[in-house]
């Protein structure tokens, strides 16, 4: 038995679900190419719950154990596809290796691609990492593991692993051929018929190069996954879980004559676009499938948008200000909700950027509809071994939280005399000029449940106690029908908290 872990994210110190599409696509590749080993996929959040408590989480912990004695795996391995997991991986790593020191441990994703070396410093409990794409390593380690071998020394390509002396890499395997992805099997996941929202991805990776991003340390190229298998997925998808709602994410965002497939099957899509990219006249013509289009735009300044490497030239940026109007008004004309994401404070802003993003969001909101949008603002982070570190430290007057790989690491000044407590005002500007109408916040509450609730929000009585696992209020539950009860609340408790929505993240945690 291998079992597949998504674990949970704790974003800013509140617990959030993770769905568990990239673990999902490695163990459906596994199980594809070795049929008679035993594959599970669990999902911490959806299997178990969020905790709100130091017991809820000791209990969560106590069932996922129960859970693991009876499938008594030979390896594990985890996805960390984030920052905000990796303190919740390392933790989970070392209490299973506390369990059973034989269960040979592995991960994979964003962060240990990026941060391997920080992984084998802060623990023992790892045996090996994936560096990159997955499906080939897991399959190599899944097969060792089955006969019985250590996959340690065995030359798995792409990996990384520490004995007493150095850390080890492998040679650097090929790009994998998405002709080679395997169909995603739903009957992989623990409790599949939990689950009311899916992720999907068209394609991997970026051509873009945007300096705030690590896609390019996983997959520098851009690749589309083949039709036939996207077929294949999406009525695995509905045959085979209560999901009606995707979230769809494609770098170049030419997916669009998918949608008749999806209209087909009664989905509808969520779909996160570049506003240089989608063309708007598409959006007419998907509008009944498409609930919301998610606008990577960050800010409205050129010399911001410079700095991030979102634009090359002043007819670039032209082009990505006009269309990106465009596309906003052509998605309020077809009632379709918008989120629109900016940051604020970048390494090298000043006020002027700031008041160019406000005054073009105000432009913006000008046009409103049925349909809604909100601004998702949120402050300027930067983490070591990434671009946009460097430009932090390359900036003399750039101050900001030097927290190191698992810290916060806040942009508090991102040029002379520009102080945080300023770029904070304009973050609340920006965001108040939201338009959160009754369909915005329906398909907010469908695609993020908790979007910007305080932590503390979810202990509120307001909630009934079918929301929450066990005997007390101390797990939250995201399951379908958990969900389908806290949703109609979301509303009152977005009132009753709207102080300090707007707000930095730091003022949302959850105090376990």
């Amino acid at each position: 038995m291998i079992l597949f872990i998504e674990p949970i994210s704790k974003n800013t110190g509140m617990y959030v679900p993770a769905y568990p599409l990239p673990v999902m696509e490695i163990a459906s590749f596994v199980k594809f190419n070795l049929p008679d080993v035993d594959i599970k996929v669990v999902s911490m959040a959806m299997d178990y719950g969020l905790p709100l408590s130091k017991n809820g989480k000791e209990e969560i912990l106590k069932q996922f154990f129960n859970d693991l004695s009876k499938i008594n795996p030979k390896g594990i391995g985890i996805s960390c596809t984030a920052i905000s997991q990796a303190e919740e991986v390392i933790n989970l790593c070392d209490l299973i290796k506390a369990y059973d020191p034989n269960i040979f441990i592995f991960l994979g994703g964003y962060f240990p691609t990026l941060y391997y070396e920080y992984i084998f410093s802060r623990t023992s409990s790892v045996d090996m990492i994936v560096i990159g794409e997955g499906e080939v390593p897991a399959l190599k380690i899944a097969a060792l593991l089955d006969k019985g071998k250590n996959p340690i020394k065995n030359n798995i390509p792409n990996s990384a692993w520490e004995d007493t002396e150095k850390i080890h890499l492998t040679e650097k395997g090929k790009p994998f051929d998405l002709s080679r992805k395997a169909p995603l099997n739903t009957e992989l996941l623990l409790h599949r018929a939990r689950y009311d929202i899916l992720p999907y991805a068209f394609s991997r990776g970026c051509p873009y190069k945007c300096n705030f991003c690590m896609e390019e340390s996983m997959r520098p190229f851009r690749k589309e996954v083949p039709d036939d298998i996207i077929r294949l997925d999406l009525n695995n998808l509905v045959a085979q879980t209560n999901a009606h709602t995707l979230l769809v994410s494609d770098a170049l965002f030419k997916s669009f004559d998918v949608f008749p497939l999806l209209r087909s099957l009664g989905l509808k899509v969520n779909f996160e676009t570049r506003c240089d990219v989608l063309d708007p006249s598409i959006i007419t013509k998907i509008s009944d499938v498409c609930g919301a289009l998610a606008l990577g735009f960050e800010s409205a300044s050129y010399n911001t948008l410079k700095r991030m490497n979102k634009v090359k030239d002043r007819s670039h940026y032209e082009k990505y200000i006009s269309n990106t109007m465009a596309i906003f008004k052509e998605a309020v004309d077809n009632e379709i909700s918008l989120m629109v994401f900016m940051i604020a404070g970048y390494p090298g802003d000043t006020e002027e950027d700031l008041k160019e993003s406000l005054l073009f969001a105000q432009n913006l909101s000008k046009n409103k509809g049925p349909a809604g949008h909100v601004f998702k603002i949120g402050e300027c982070r930067v983490y070591p071994k990434t671009k946009i570190y460097n430009l932090a430290q390359s900036l003399p007057d750039v101050v900001f939280d030097d927290d190191g790989v698992f810290g916060q690491n806040i942009v508090r000044q991102p040029s002379k005399n520009f102080d945080f407590d300023t770029v904070l005002s304009y973050m609340k500007k920006i965001y108040n000029l939201s338009n959160p109408t009754e369909k915005l916040q329906g398909i907010l509450l469908n695609i993020m449940p908790f979007f910007r609730l305080p932590a503390h929000a979810l202990e509120d009585d307001l909630i009934p106690d079918t929301c929450f696992n066990g005997k007390g209020r101390e797990i939250f539950s995201i399951q379908s029908e958990s969900l389908a009860a806290f949703r109609p609340l979301a509303p009152k408790l977005t009132d009753k908290y709207s102080n300090l929505m707007s707000d930095q993240r730091s003022v949302r945690d959850l105090s376990l």
